[in-house]
This record gives structure tokens, C-alpha cells and sequence, in this order.
């Protein structure tokens, strides 16, 4: 018969983890060789614990220890069928103070105890003792808007859920929710922060976390913010568009319909500006409002006929033509068309 690591732990088969670490905790403090230097019985119990917690606090060694015992785990089992060679038997180091080290971090755990009870420290050198409370970090969230949101203002309300004192007495604490106004005005800047003073936890020895909220753009479907207050939108248009002119039609967040008629050439780089049809600016947010930008993406078509080739061929020798008499007229005289500059 091989050791009962359950009964030396003294624990349950169906034991957690969390019991067989609560074991070990005691019957290590309890066989601490240090507190025994010259009892041999004791210093081999306090190695069979340090194994048996070893095994156990390991699922593999506990799994392969309660289907095959202690001789099966140091003798070594079958692996599964994708492996050829069994699993390597299991070797206990035989360094109970190793075990002992890793579990507390130590040595001897009640060394920070000792020292403090040798050398204590004046009750009122902490912030505590002298009558100080120290404030808990803030708490930050982020609060996500809708370009709507933003163009016109509203008021946000969030939920949180805090520990407040139940009475005047301040001995009993109790979870409760509490609803936040937030109020966002038109044009708000993103990274934006609103701060709630002290609405975090209540406690005895501390001071309420301020609450802060971290305004952010949503994405919109049509405009997106460029800068602090101007909108930006991308239009598709096509080679003839961008050589001939057209109309553009857009909906503004106020629900209005602009009508904005391009009569420039298109170029990939160019871009229609339309003053005071961005967002508004938070200072005088009634009165002044940053831009809207027109960007254009130009559709090159994939294939042109013979035909089409020639006949822009013929266009541009015109153009060409064109372009020549224009810079041979005499100043002064104005013509039906003339090109822009």
C-alpha cells in the first residue's frame, strides 16, 4: 500500500484546490522544522506533507494519483494513444523547506511579525494614524457620442453601482446604484473629461474615487470630425463628373439639404470647403461653427472603346487649341468661354 496523500492532508477525494492549499497552510505552520530542530518523526511528516501537497495542488499528478495510487505515480502509467512512451514517473525533490519557500514566499512567514514586535512602529508615523484618509485612484470610463449627440447637445445619464454607508454612523456599507447626469454641449471636443467628485466607494479609512468620464467620437455614417470642429465626408464621382462639373446633395446633423454644385475640375487632390457647415464650436456654439470638407474620389473607368479614345482625343486637341487662341487675344476683351485659372 503506497501513502494516502488525502489522509496526511487530511482533506476530502473531492477536495478543491483552495482546501488542500488551506491544509498544507496549517500542517506546514504546524511541523515547521524550525519550531522542531531535533525531532527526526516530525522532520519525515513534514515531508510527506510537503509531497502529498505537491501532488495534489498539481491536476496531472492528482488525476494520474487517483486512478493509479502513489506506486502507479512513481512507478510511471501509459500515456495516451498518440504518444509511444509512458508518461515519466513522478519524483518527489525531497526538499520540504523548497516546498515550504515557494508556498509563503519565505522561510519563515512570521519573520515581518517578529520584527515588528521587536521594533514596532509609532501608531501616528502612517497617514492613517495621524487622522489622514487617503483617496482612491479615480475611476475613468469612456463615454461614446454620436456625431447628432455632439452637433446638437443632450443630457447622458449612466448607471453605476457604488458601497455607501447605510447611516450616520458609518459602521455598515451596502451596495446601491446611482444615476449620473452627464451634460454635453454642442461641439464638444473628444478626449473631453467630465469629472464626478468623490462617487466612488465610501469607506472608513478612505476618500471617495472621483468618477470621470472620457468623452469619444461614434463613427457616422456620412461625416467624420477633422480637427476639433470641422466635418469631412468622401464623395465618389466619376471621370465625367470630375471633368464636367455636377451637384452634390447632402443632409446636414440639423436635417437640412445642401445643394453644393462643383463647376471646378475634380483632381485627386482637391477638396470643396463649405464655411460654418461643421460642428459647432463649444464657446458661442449658437453663433460660430467650424467647416464642412468635401473630399472626392475620382472612379477611372476600367476600359474605353476606340471610339470613346478618339473622341477624347479630339476633346483635348480642342482643349489645346483652345488654351493657344486664349493666350494670343489682346487683353480686355471678354469671351463666352474662358478657361479658369
Amino acid at each position: 500500500m503506497g501513502y494516502d496523500y488525502y489522509g496526511i492532508l487530511g482533506v476530502k477525494r473531492n477536495c478543491t484546490q483552495s482546501e488542500v492549499k488551506q491544509a498544507y497552510r496549517r500542517l506546514a505552520l504546524k511541523y515547521n522544522p524550525q519550531r522542531h530542530e531535533n525531532d527526526e518523526n516530525l522532520r519525515r511528516i513534514f515531508c510527506l506533507i510537503g509531497e502529498a501537497y505537491e501532488v495534489l495542488v498539481d491536476h496531472k499528478l492528482r488525476a494520474i494519483y487517483d486512478q493509479y495510487g502513489e506506486e502507479g505515480l512513481k512507478r510511471g502509467v501509459p500515456g495516451p494513444p498518440s504518444l509511444d512512451s509512458p508518461l515519466e514517473p513522478y519524483v518527489y525533490h525531497g526538499d520540504p523547506v523548497r516546498t515550504f519557500r515557494e508556498f509563503f514566499g519565505t522561510c519563515n512567514p512570521y519573520a515581518d511579525l517578529l520584527d515588528y514586535y521587536k521594533q514596532p512602529k509609532p501608531m501616528f508615523e502612517s497617514p492613517l494614524g495621524k487622522g489622514y484618509k487617503e483617496k482612491d485612484p479615480a475611476i475613468v470610463r469612456k463615454l461614446s457620442l454620436s456625431l447628432y449627440e455632439i452637433y446638437h447637445g443632450c443630457l447622458k445619464k449612466m448607471k453605476i453601482q457604488r458601497l455607501v454607508f447605510t447611516d450616520e454612523t458609518c459602521s455598515e456599507l451596502i451596495l446601491r446604484e446611482k444615476v449620473l447626469t452627464i451634460p454635453i454641449k454642442p461641439g464638444i471636443y473628444p478626449d473631453t473629461e467630465i469629472k464626478f467628485k468623490e462617487e466612488g466607494d465610501q469607506g472608513p479609512t478612505r476618500i471617495p474615487a472621483d468618477v470621470i468620464f472620457v468623452t469619444e467620437d461614434r463613427p457616422h455614417e456620412v461625416y467624420a470630425r477633422s480637427g476639433l470642429s470641422d466635418l469631412v465626408t468622401t464623395k465618389n464621382v466619376t471621370l465625367q463628373e470630375a471633368l464636367c462639373g455636377f451637384t452634390i446633395t447632402l443632409t446636414t446633423l440639423d436635417e437640412r439639404t445642401l445643394r453644393i454644385p462643383i463647376t471646378d475640375i475634380v483632381t485627386p487632390t482637391y477638396q470643396k470647403v463649405i464655411e460654418d457647415e461643421g460642428l459647432p464650436i463649444p464657446v458661442c456654439p449658437k453663433k460660430t461653427k467650424g467647416n464642412l470638407i468635401i473630399k472626392f474620389n475620382i472612379e477611372f473607368p476600367k476600359y474605353l472603346f476606340k471610339k470613346t479614345k478618339k473622341a477624347f482625343a479630339d476633346a483635348f486637341k480642342i482643349k489645346e487649341e483652345e488654351e493657344h487662341l486664349y493666350k494670343e487675344m489682346p487683353c480686355g476683351i471678354v469671351y463666352d468661354s474662358v478657361p479658369q485659372k
